[in-house]
C-alpha cells in the first residue's frame, strides 16, 4: 500500500489525479464526496458549486502515478484586449462599478435611490454592445477588481438583463430583474470584507455569517417601494430547489420566480469569475457542470434555456482545446451545449462524441 501524508490546501490548488483523505461533507450535512474519492474536473467545479474553500488530500510519498498539481499557463489573448470595443467597454466598466459602490453604499446608509438609476447603470452597458456575444467574450477577458462584491453584482445584473430578454420579459420586469441581480448581494455590505474574501477554509461560525447575508439585505429594502421579485430575490437567491439552500431551506414553488434566475446567474458569475478561492473557469467547463450536478438543485427549465443561450453566444468564437489545439466553435447541441462541433484547421470535431476533450479557455 502506497505511503502518503495527509495535506491541507486550498481548492484553488486542487488538480485532477489527487485522492481526498476525509469526507468533504456541505455546511448542513451533505455528503459531498467520500474519502479516497479520485478529484476530477468534475468534482472541482462542484467544489466550487458548494463555496468548499479547502480540502484534505493523500500526498503519497512513495508512488510515482500520484499527479501534482499541473502548472497553468497564462493566456494572453491580446487579439480580443486590443480591440477597440472591448478597451471601450473596459472603460466604461469601471466607470458604472464605481455607481454600483456608490449605489449600494447610498441603500445601506438607508438614503433614496430610485430604480430608474439602478436600472441604467448596467442596461446601459449593454445597450453599448455591437452584440449579446460582444458581452460575453468580453466577461472572459476582464480583469476583476479587488471590490468583487461590486464587479459580481454589475456582472449578474448584465446577465439578468439579458437572461430577462432570452425569457420574452416585460419590459417592467426585465427591469425588475436587472435591479434584482444587482442587489442580491446588497446585504455583504454588512459582511466584515475579512471573511468574504479569505482565501482558506471558512470556520463553521465564518460560514454560519454569510448565510445572514440574504437577510441583511432583505431588512435594508423591504420596506422601499421596490418591485416585490426584487425583494424576494434578494432574500432567497441561496436557497435550492431541493431545499438544501439558505436562509430558510425551501424548495421549488415555494422559491420565487426571480430568485431561482438570479440564483442560476449568480453560480454562473462566480464560477467563470477570479476569486481568493477558486481561479476562473472556462464557461462551457461551468455549462458542464451545471448540467451534470445541478438538475433538481437549480430550477432546471431555467437553467437550460440559460445554458442553451450562453453556448450560443460563442458559436465563431476562437477557443484552446484540452488537447492545446486552437479551434472555432461551430455548432451548438441543443441537449449537450457543452460538448460543441469545433473546427480545428480543416477537421471538424464534434466534441459530443469525444468524451476525452474538451473546451478548455475561450481565447
Amino acid at each position: 500500500m502506497a505511503k502518503y501524508t495527509v495535506k491541507h490546501i486550498n481548492t484553488v490548488d486542487i488538480a485532477e489525479g489527487m485522492v481526498l483523505a476525509e469526507d468533504v461533507i456541505y455546511s448542513n450535512g451533505l455528503l459531498l464526496f467520500p474519502k479516497n474519492t479520485v478529484i476530477t474536473d468534475r468534482h472541482i467545479l462542484k467544489l466550487s458549486l458548494y463555496n468548499i474553500r479547502s480540502v484534505y488530500i493523500k500526498d503519497f510519498i512513495d508512488d510515482p502515478t500520484y499527479t501534482k498539481a499541473p502548472i497553468k499557463r497564462e493566456l494572453t489573448p491580446q487579439q480580443i484586449k486590443t480591440r477597440r470595443n472591448f478597451i471601450k467597454f473596459n472603460e466604461d466598466y469601471k466607470v458604472q462599478e464605481n455607481k454600483v459602490k456608490d449605489s449600494l453604499n447610498e441603500i445601506s446608509d438607508g438614503r433614496s435611490v430610485k430604480i430608474t438609476d439602478l436600472f441604467s447603470i448596467s442596461s446601459n452597458l449593454v445597450s453599448d454592445l455591437g452584440t449579446q456575444s460582444d458581452l460575453f467574450n468580453h466577461l472572459c477577458h476582464l480583469k476583476t477588481s479587488d471590490d468583487t462584491t461590486y464587479t459580481h453584482c454589475l456582472n449578474v445584473s448584465m446577465l439578468c438583463n439579458i437572461f430577462a430578454r432570452w425569457l420574452h420579459f416585460t419590459n417592467s420586469q426585465i427591469e425588475a430583474l436587472t435591479v434584482a441581480g444587482l442587489l442580491h448581494d446588497i446585504g455583504k455590505m454588512k459582511i466584515n470584507p475579512n471573511i468574504l474574501n479569505k482565501p482558506g477554509k471558512l470556520t463553521k461560525e465564518e460560514f454560519e455569517i454569510i448565510k445572514k447575508h440574504p437577510k441583511i439585505g432583505y431588512d435594508m429594502i423591504k420596506d422601499r417601494d421596490f418591485d416585490e421579485g426584487i425583494k424576494q430575490a434578494i432574500l432567497l437567491h441561496h436557497e435550492k430547489m431541493d431545499g438544501t439552500g439558505y436562509p430558510f431551506g425551501l424548495s421549488w414553488d415555494k422559491i420565487h420566480p426571480y430568485a431561482k434566475i438570479v440564483s442560476i446567474v449568480d453560480i454562473y458569475d462566480a464560477m467563470t469569475s477570479e476569486r481568493t478561492y477558486h481561479h476562473r473557469y472556462s464557461p462551457f467547463k461551468v455549462i458542464k457542470i451545471f448540467e451534470e450536478e445541478c438538475y433538481g438543485i437549480l430550477d432546471t427549465e431555467y437553467m437550460y434555456i440559460f445554458l442553451e443561450h450562453i453556448a450560443h453566444n460563442y458559436i465563431g468564437s476562437i477557443a484552446r482545446l484540452s488537447t492545446g489545439e486552437e479551434c472555432e466553435i461551430k455548432f451548438i447541441h441543443k441537449k449537450a451545449p457543452s460538448r460543441p462541433i469545433v473546427q480545428v484547421d480543416n477537421n471538424m470535431i464534434d466534441l459530443e462524441q469525444e468524451n476525452d476533450i474538451h473546451i478548455e479557455e475561450i481565447l
